[in-house]
């Protein structure tokens, strides 16, 4: 019994023993390069034809100093098609058919509401949001680098993205992956910065992947009386 606790006493010293940048070292081993983790973003969704998921988001107003915060469900079906349907009396949707983007929002009391129909580049989310859709690739489209995941609170790898491209409705995205090795490469929460530094975060829970989704899903037509924004007349 003596022997076992000289043993287990050792043990503890060579572990207190050990430099302070062991583990520190340790950490650097275990974070991948920006290279890298891109490359496990990237692999994950070229293996995913599917996705659906409840969101939260919440939209900070630079100017106003507020955040307004909604929630809904997201379906996308790679390559190009996404809707968001907005939950909690908000009745908002925005869907895209892989070319042409709608975005409706109800009226007042049950109102038929507005919409404005308009090419997918022109609008801000889905174009943010394409490399999950399969319409850009993060190694041709992005230049990336790591940020510090303390800064921004996620037990995890954040991937900063800027587009090759100048896009006027965002400046940069900011991927939250998962740490674990069993989901390497999903993306748990985007946060997208525009030109005037107003923040849209999106953090997705439940997610399903691969599950069959009827193209018909991805077709809207606004309720009869809804006014097109749109039209110049």
């Amino acid at each position: 019994m003596k022997h076992r606790m000289i043993i287990a006493v050792l043990a503890a010293l060579t572990i207190a023993a050990l430099p302070r940048g062991a583990s520190a070292q340790s950490d650097r081993e275990r974070t991948p390069s920006a290279a890298q983790l891109a490359a496990q973003v990237q692999g994950f969704y070229d293996q995913t034809r599917t996705v659906e998921t409840a969101f939260t988001q919440a939209h900070y107003d630079r100017v106003y100093r507020r955040t307004t915060r909604s929630r809904g469900i997201l379906t996308i079906s790679r390559p190009g098609k996404m809707r968001f349907d907005y939950l909690a009396g908000n009745g908002k949707v925005v869907v895209s058919n892989g070319s042409t983007l709608t975005v409706y929002e109800p009226g007042d009391e049950g109102g038929a509401g507005q919409y404005v129909r308009q090419p997918v580049r022109e609008e801000g989310i889905p174009s943010a949001l394409a490399f999950i859709a399969g319409t850009s690739r993060l190694d041709e489209d992005y230049r990336f680098r790591l940020a510090d995941p303390a800064r921004f609170r996620w037990d995890g790898h954040v991937l900063e993205l800027r587009p090759r491209t100048s896009e006027p409705a965002y400046r940069r995205v900011f991927l939250y992956v998962d740490d674990d090795p069993a989901t390497a490469g999903v993306v748990r929460r985007v946060l997208i910065q525009d030109h005037a530094g107003n923040l849209n975060r999106f953090d997705f829970q439940r997610m399903r992947f691969n599950r069959p989704v009827a193209n018909a899903r991805f077709q809207f037509s606004p309720p009869a009386g809804a006014r097109d924004i749109g039209r110049s007349d």
